[in-house]
């Protein structure tokens, strides 16, 4: 019984230790400066709070993505580029390490593993450093970002496929007879990626490259349209319908300046947790809404299990912030035509975490459930205590010592609470939706001007670019960014 106690103590001991010097979530403090534009001071206070926190290990992919993201706004692109690329090596290692501890072991928590960080942080991060680094003129490395998009894209599903075989072997999920399987993905390109791509190549005049983009993102919203669920921009569908029957240097050349626009609206999702039971009976165990086995949700074989346990366990889920941008107009002199949505990123979100989804189902079940018979135990010791061990009698016990017996057992409920909690964690900053456009000009000088809408069609926010130079061949790319809250 010792033994149970100590394994017990010593992963409610590693859980606390875990958390003594982690990074610190943006406050609702530096999320009000954020929502409320106002970016430098958000950068300042939540670096002021995570004063005491070196990125290393555990959430140092956090610290990197909010920073990275939060300079991209602050439009420091080389300090933005700085910290996302430290996140995407943070990234790659962090889930080489915890993916081995998490095929390897039933007991740790996945809070206790180092963040790998969800699948569309992975992906965006290369699509931000595009960005910059059209900012900052450097053409080439824009495109070898969004090349890294489309080769994380393409081993996407194979890498979830290859831990669910893992898993599969080991004897905690044999013995469930039941099989991890990887949820079918809906997500193989990216409009946005694509597009950003298609002007890189239109600057460099490779015309077929664009074409080759561009009927990428015809494909996306024909065939991605889980993800896709509104319609393809009008400009981009009438230059797939141009370079289908026509030569690409036809349809892209002009004697005109083409100006680009991308407009990010709103924040990325969050996670939240929903709390379930798991409620043994002989040889299995149910899963449950509620404590009494009403809304029943599934049946998993579990051999050997007795009747009469009661475990409690949550799971993770994506919930969409609130976006009040309903529309994006740009003002170009006395010219003004509307943005169009070209990319749901909250929806790309929700896809690429479904992904393994049944996977956190199946090992969050099996690691409560072995958890959850092991505090049994615990308790079922210290209640022994009651018992003369001579004549197998009920002792007759002060109102201290009854007292110091049910502390003991509601100390161990409370340190399985503690160590048995869905894995919250997610970046803060990446947008939720992206919003392109693109116009025909004469060369010259221009007041750019981007005005975001409500869904009341009211002005609420206004982003004044300045007269801006449009040059015939030149990249002429513009974009802005508001988060919807005002």
């Amino acid at each position: 019984m010792f033994r149970y106690r100590f394994i017990i103590a010593a992963m409610f001991l590693i859980n606390v230790t875990a958390c003594i010097s982690t990074y610190v979530p943006p406050t609702p403090a530096v999320n009000q400066l954020f929502d409320q534009s106002y970016i430098h001071q958000s950068i300042r206070l939540h670096q002021q709070n995570n004063m005491n926190y070196f990125p290393t290990g555990h959430d140092n992919v956090l610290y990197f993505l909010d920073m990275g993201m939060l300079n991209f706004y602050n439009g420091d692109s080389i300090k933005s580029n700085e910290l996302l690329s430290k996140a995407e090596i943070a990234l790659e290692n962090n889930f080489t390490k915890s993916m081995t501890q998490y095929a390897s072991s039933f007991i740790l928590d996945d809070r206790m593993l180092n963040y790998c960080g969800e699948d569309y942080e992975d992906i965006y991060l290369n699509v931000f450093k595009a960005i910059n680094f059209f900012v900052l003129n450097n053409i080439d490395a824009a495109g070898v970002e969004l090349r890294r998009v489309n080769e994380k894209l393409a081993v996407l599903y194979d890498k979830y496929n290859k831990l669910a075989a893992q898993l599969n072997q080991t004897a905690e999920i044999r013995n469930t007879n039941r099989k991890i399987r990887t949820e079918r993905i809906h997500f193989h390109d990216s409009a946005l990626s694509r597009y950003l791509s298609s002007i890189h190549y239109q600057f460099e005049k490779k015309y077929d490259d664009v074409r080759i983009d561009i009927q990428h993102i015809y494909a996306a919203f024909q065939n991605q349209q889980r993800i896709y669920d509104f319609n393809i921009p009008r400009f981009i569908n009438d230059l797939y319908q141009c370079v289908s029957i026509k030569t690409p240097q036809l349809c892209l050349e002009s004697r005109n300046a083409q100006v680009n626009f991308i407009a990010f609206a709103g924040r990325s999702p969050e996670k939240k947790a929903k709390t379930y039971w798991i409620i043994t009976q002989k040889n299995r165990i149910i899963i449950a809404k509620k404590k009494n086995g009403s809304g029943r949700m599934d049946v998993i074989p579990w051999p050997g299990i007795k009747k009469g346990y009661f475990f409690k366990f949550s799971l993770p889920y994506m919930q969409k912030r609130d976006n009040t941008i309903k529309k994006i107009v740009v003002l170009m002199d006395q010219q003004s035509f509307k943005l169009e949505k070209l990319e749901d990123i909250a929806n790309i979100a929700t896809e690429t975490f479904n992904l393994k989804k049944n996977m956190i189902y199946l090992k969050t079940i099996v690691r409560s459930t072995v958890k959850g018979i092991l505090a049994a135990e615990v308790k079922k010791g210290i209640d022994q205590k009651k018992i003369d061990k001579k004549n197998k009698t009920p002792r007759k016990l002060s109102f201290g010592d009854s007292l110091w017996i049910e502390s003991q057992k509601f100390m161990v409920d409370i340190a399985m609470d503690i160590i048995e909690k869905a894995d919250l964690r997610i970046s803060s900053f990446f947008p939720a939706e992206a919003y392109s456009g693109k116009i025909s000009v004469r060369p010259g000088s221009y007041h750019l001007k981007i005005i975001y809408y409500d869904n009341r069609n009211m002005p609420i926010k206004e982003k004044d670019l300045g007269k801006q130079l449009i040059t015939l061949g030149g990249l002429n790319l513009f974009q802005s960014s508001y988060y919807g809250v005002h």
